[in-house]
């Protein structure tokens, strides 16, 4: 193998009879970094996105959510809390209450889901209190509120100002029925970085949830669960459900985010597919380089085999030619993907609008298996380029070639 090795980087690097070859060398080595570079920031960006999209979700969501299949409403929550905490694989567990709701500063107005918690178990199940940007959940109490910042914009209000919550369930009184509201100070402001919960969300206490929705003290809305790994989240609530009754049933987090977790995989191969035909047009170059450097090298070749050269050694040394120029392309397209990647990720080069795209910047996260995929298929599309043109060279015959020298 050293010998064809050898003569392959001597032709690489000999001076051309045609300048086109060397130019179309130039052009090939080119368009395998490109596609190399580019396919490594495609993906980058989709596993960024994915990342950071999830991230987000699952410190704002649960990881499932167990619900009653027969009523909107769970009894005997704290019980049934425990329970469920001692099932393998489950790190938290806590009950919760959802209730869209029309939130006042006295200024204006703004819809909005309030979200009843109890502040103990709460911390342990999502990121609320690591995303507080004002403000503190020590008075997170009776009569107080934790307000999205996006809402709290809307709203025009800050920590320590006064809302009203109006619930749309109704309470009687001597002038008819009219929708409960309650008083609120808001405590804290929240940040989770996606825009939807940023804009709308709001965390209010379990009982002053209880008493917007005027049930009684027992009762939730459901048990939200936190486990060790989110990818064993649908077969751990086919246990908690077995386990609790069949009066409940439970969704993951995948099937609440399915829609975009579907669109962010099809994004990934269509990027795959698209950006990769460079690497094969950059291989069909290869095939042209190759091509013409066996014409070009007819009487090297002859003279080869006349000195003692098999036909495998000469279909080596072109396909090694090949596989030179694509490693090269490669490792040039790997560093620049791998460097683009890195500093547009580190300095958010690229913004986007949060209340339309929910993050407000690009994030690029090139995963080192992903550059791996990409290296060995590159160089792989540049070793089936170099079988043709081997193979034609490996075919010549030296009495043939030199009789027209």
């Amino acid at each position: 193998m050293k010998f064809e090795l050898l003569v392959a980087v001597r032709y690489l690097r000999a001076k051309r009879k045609q300048a086109v070859i060397s130019l179309i060398t130039v052009i090939s080595i080119i368009g395998v970094a490109a596609g190399v570079a580019a396919l490594i920031i495609a993906l980058a960006i989709n596993a960024g996105f994915t990342e950071d999209l999830q991230k987000k979700l699952l410190g704002a969501q649960a990881h499932i959510r167990i619900l009653n299949r027969k009523t909107p409403v769970i009894t005997d929550y704290l019980q049934l809390t425990k329970q469920v905490e001692q099932i393998p694989g489950v790190v938290a567990a806590s009950p919760s209450i959802y209730q869209t709701v029309l939130l006042s500063s006295g200024k204006t107005n703004s819809p909005g889901i309030v979200k009843g918690v109890i502040p103990d178990m709460e911390s342990r199940m999502s990121a609320l209190s690591q995303n507080i940007v004002q403000g503190s959940l020590k008075d997170f109490g009776e009569g107080s509120i934790v307000l999205g910042q996006e809402l709290a914009n809307a709203l025009g209000v800050f920590v320590g100002d006064p809302i009203e919550v109006v619930s749309p369930q109704m309470t009687v009184t001597p002038m008819g029925q009219i929708p409960t509201s309650l008083p609120f100070k808001v405590v804290a402001i929240f940040s989770s970085g996606l825009y939807d919960i940023d804009s709308s969300w709001a965390y209010v206490p379990m009982r002053s949830a209880q008493r917007l929705l005027r049930v009684n003290d027992d009762i939730a809305g459901t048990i939200e669960v936190k486990v060790s790994n989110i990818y064993d989240a649908h077969k751990i609530g086919e246990q908690i459900v077995q386990k609790l009754g069949n009066d409940l049933e439970f969704d993951d987090w995948m099937t609440l985010n399915k829609p975009i977790l579907q669109a962010l995989g099809l994004e990934r191969l269509v990027m795959i597919i698209t950006i990769g035909l460079i690497v094969i047009v950059a291989a069909l170059n290869i095939v042209a380089t190759l091509i013409m450097m066996v014409l070009e090298k007819t009487r090297d070749i002859a003279i080869l085999m006349s000195m003692g050269a098999t036909r495998e050694n000469i279909r080596r040394v072109f396909m090694m030619q090949g596989v030179i120029i694509g490693v090269i392309g490669t490792s040039i397209g790997i560093v620049l993907g791998q460097v683009i990647s890195r500093v547009a990720d580190k300095y958010h080069l690229v913004s986007l609008a949060p209340d339309v795209y929910s993050i407000a910047y690009v994030p690029f996260h090139a995963e080192p298996l992903d550059t791996i995929k990409v290296a060995v298929a590159a160089i792989l599309i540049s070793f089936f380029a170099t079988l043709y043109p081997s193979a034609a060279a490996s075919r010549l015959h030296p009495v043939e070639a030199l009789r027209y020298e």
